[in-house]
């Protein structure tokens, strides 16, 4: 169970960095496009990053959503703790 954790935490942080590496791409891409008058690359960027950056986000969400679950066992200890703590 650990090594399947380890895998949706790598596939998290590696869809996370392609996100956030396109979105700077992206708004850099399109404020040099409008500052150049240029609706060519405006689209060429829209086209070119968008979708990529649509899959990454979602895949990083799901994965995210993943990552909240915890191992049975884990979850015991967490609430007996809680019952014992008051």
């Amino acid at each position: 169970m650990h090594k399947i954790r380890r895998a949706v935490q790598a596939v998290f942080v590696l869809t996370l960095l392609l996100l956030l590496l396109g979105g700077v791409m992206f708004v850099a891409g399109q404020a040099v496009a409008l500052a150049a008058g240029q609706g060519q690359w405006l689209e060429f960027f829209n086209t070119t990053f968008k979708d990529p950056m649509c899959i990454a986000a979602s895949v990083c969400a799901v994965a995210g959503f993943l990552l909240t679950y915890q191992h049975g066992n884990e979850q015991g200890v967490a609430a007996q703790e809680a019952t014992t703590s008051r």
